[in-house]
């Protein structure tokens, strides 16, 4: 059996140091010249996934608050036409990011999963699809909505899951929950 000498345990150890120091210098560059793109695209994600839930608003404002986040939607002449509320849910794979959109009566105007990359390809994923979010038109901020599946207590604002894909299908629908939560917390701070 041959014996170790101190070189035979300090070269490998400092190459492998030196290449991980390598790797994370690369790799800190990389995120520094990305990171002005990545927060770009996702603002710009956002600004449409809000036009996309309230269609008749030109302008958003945004309102502080601690959870989520609200935004108020204004017409041409500066009318409050309705909210947008950005929230997230647990899904399958990862965050699901949920725009939701109410008028001033707090029906909901629309629902957009802007954000659910990490969900699985031709299941989770669809809960982007209108299939799905359209089903959430039309429905009240005022009561909770549940996924078919789930209602057992016959509540009256249920949507169907996407098949084979129901832990998403939840998030998106406890998004969509969060936001009716928030935009009834604004009313109440409003009257």
């Amino acid at each position: 059996m041959k014996k170790l000498n101190l070189k035979d345990i300090l070269i490998p150890t400092v190459s492998l140091f030196l290449i991980c120091l390598i790797v994370t210098a690369l790799l800190a560059v990389t995120n520094a010249v990305t990171a002005e793109k990545i927060s770009e695209n996702e603002a710009e994600k956002k600004q449409e996934s809000m036009q996309t839930v309230l269609p008749d608003a030109v302008l958003f404002e945004e309102i502080e608050i601690e959870e989520g986040e609200l935004y108020q939607g204004k017409d041409q002449s500066g009318n409050t036409v309705g909210y947008a509320v950005s929230t997230a849910a647990q899904g399958y794979g990862g965050q699901v990011k949920v725009m939701t959109g109410f008028d001033l009566k707090g029906t909901i105007i629309g629902v957009d999963v802007f954000y659910n990359d990490d969900e699985t390809p031709g299941l989770g994923k669809n809960t982007s699809n209108e299939s799905f979010t359209d089903q959430y038109k039309g429905l009240s901020a005022n009561e909770d909505i549940a996924v078919s599946k789930d209602s057992a207590a016959g509540n009256a604002q249920t949507v169907d899951a996407v098949t084979s894909a129901t832990i998403s299908s939840r998030a998106v629908t406890k998004a969509v929950n969060m936001a009716g939560e928030i935009y009834r917390n604004i009313k109440k701070e409003a009257e």
